[in-house]
């Protein structure tokens, strides 16, 4: 125990010299060292955004693959579209109930730290299936050289070889879980935790609000990934470009969203109005589809549209679950939407290569359209429904701002009475019954200032 208060004291009081009895002096290093090892500063937080970014890498490498690999796997396997789509299906439907419960557990059972390990080496365990639309053509020509063939063994090994990427983010996920007990530990967070605990039961209080952020996840999302799934061949077949180049546009929706996810989440937390930016997003990809379907307009105009909307819509849609529930069901309801939309995945995914097998591409494209127009119908009722009950989902960065403020005073002035009523008692002054004049019921963690529990 000695020795972690010395740590605490030499990272939180910045002198070596204190940080112990009689123990030599350590010198600072000079530079990043210090700020790496030190949770309190910025150096220390970036490298941890830095692993959180690669913790989920090999999962969505891994995903994919198949639609890297599309003619591949459907020669390898001889397989139609509509049995292609089913290594989709699969990986969605046990997500429908691992990423409910997963919830669950992560804010019941394991805690963030030991639930990001165990989920960590599932994906590990369990890679087989799915990314890089670059990467694995090229990958699989060069295993089919190295044996001489092609057939499922080339296919699995390329896959296995594509795996290692889970094993890269199963180390992230060891490495942050050291970071955040050892922050925990120096920084007191645990202090701050607010004691509740989560029921399942609490699925049926879930608001309007909520329910519609799940429908348009689902949506929107059944619109994208299943469409890349199939789009390299739809892009040989009605555009006439060679394998690489298929492979190429199909993955620029990625590619654009490397770079422009940190830009708009810039943006949206500086502008806030996370609604107005979701209806941005869903009718940008509206257009992508419609140019897609009915136009012969150069692909790549869409396809830079539909990535664009896509990093838009994760960094305006996303954060909004964070708005309307407490912070000790946090967990539970990211899991409840990943549980809904990888239902949908599993089912759309079935539908579309059936689609597919029988009534072509542009009846896919048609079906696609319908789907981000249902998104698209839910964002308006989303709008009208906050607006009509006063929520802050989409307020101004300024004013969410203004209601923190006022909440952290409304905290101060009951601190300042709670404390002053206990001078009181010890005292001997006022009486008892004092208490129950004080505002007593403080708002419920995780809401964001102002949100009316909607």
């Amino acid at each position: 125990m000695e020795e972690e208060d010395e740590e605490a004291r030499a990272l939180l009081e910045g002198g070596p010299d204190e940080a112990g009895r009689g123990a030599p002096a350590v010198s600072a290093v000079p530079g990043a060292l210090p700020a790496l090892c030190d949770p309190s500063r910025l150096a220390h937080r970036l490298l941890v955004l830095l692993l959180m970014c690669f913790l989920g890498f090999g999962s969505y490498f891994c995903y994919d693959n198949p639609a890297a690999l599309q003619t591949q796997v459907k020669r390898d396997m001889q397989v139609n579209t509509t049995k292609f789509m089913l290594l989709y299906a699969w990986y969605s439907w046990p997500n429908v109930v691992l990423c409910f419960f997963g919830g669950f557990l992560i804010d019941r059972v394991f805690g963030i730290r030991w639930g990001t390990i165990i989920f960590s080496c599932f994906v590990c365990i369990g890679q087989g299936s799915t990314v890089n639309m670059n990467l694995m053509g090229w990958l699989y020509s060069k295993v089919e050289a190295s044996l001489g063939s092609a057939g499922h063994t080339t296919l699995g090994v390329t896959l296995m070889i594509g795996g290692i990427t889970c094993i890269l983010s199963l180390i992230c996920a060891l490495v942050l879980a050291y970071l955040d007990q050892r922050a925990e530990r120096i920084l007191h967070k645990a202090q701050g935790k607010t004691g509740e605990v989560i029921k399942l039961t609490d699925v049926k209080d879930f608001s309007l609000p909520l329910w519609l952020i799940f429908i348009i996840c689902v949506c929107y999302y059944v619109a994208v990934f299943p469409f890349i799934g199939l789009g390299k061949v739809f892009f040989i077949e009605k555009f006439g470009f060679s394998s690489q180049a298929a492979s190429a546009i199909n993955s620029v929706v990625y590619v654009i969203s490397a770079p422009m996810s940190p830009i708009f989440g810039l943006l949206v937390d500086k502008t806030g109005k996370n609604i107005i930016w979701v209806l941005c997003a869903v009718v940008t990809t509206l257009a992508a589809h419609v140019m897609l379907a009915f136009t012969l307009w150069n692909p790549w105009i869409a396809m830079c549209l539909l990535g664009l909307s896509y990093s838009l819509l994760a960094c305006a849609l996303w954060p909004m679950v964070a708005f309307v529930v407490p912070e000790h069901q946090l967990g539970t309801a990211y899991g409840f939407m990943q549980s809904i939309q990888n239902l949908g995945l599993a089912i759309i995914s079935i539908i579309a290569g059936m689609i597919l097998d029988t009534r072509g591409y542009l009846f896919l494209e048609v079906f696609f359209i319908a789907c981000v127009s249902l998104s698209l119908l839910s964002v308006v009722l989303l709008y009208v429904v906050n607006r009509a009950r006063g929520g802050n989902l989409n307020y101004s960065a300024r004013q969410r701002e203004e209601i923190k403020l006022s909440h952290a005073e409304f905290y101060l002035f009951i601190c300042e009475r709670e404390n002053e009523r206990e001078r009181e008692r010890e005292h001997g002054w006022g009486s008892e019954g004092e208490a129950d004049s004080l505002p007593s019921r403080e708002p419920d963690a995780g809401l964001d200032p102002g949100t009316p529990g909607s």
